[in-house]
């Protein structure tokens, strides 16, 4: 049992450290939740005349 523990280690140490590349660094600060939120009531009132339910309708019956 000792010998297969030692050759798992072994092969263990024989990986490579897998490195992540570094993330940019995002300003946190030019945004705030009142752009948001204002960037998606737009997209909404956008589509406020689409009927979803006979558009899916349409899609899945392959229209």
């Amino acid at each position: 049992m000792d010998e297969q523990v030692i050759a798992y280690l072994e092969y263990l140490s024989a990986l490579k450290e897998i490195t992540r590349p570094a993330m940019p660094h995002f300003d946190l600060s030019a945004y705030n939740d009142n752009e948001y939120k204002a960037a998606i009531d737009e997209i909404l009132k956008d589509y406020e005349g689409v009927d979803d339910f006979s558009v899916t309708l349409r899609y899945l019956k392959g229209e």
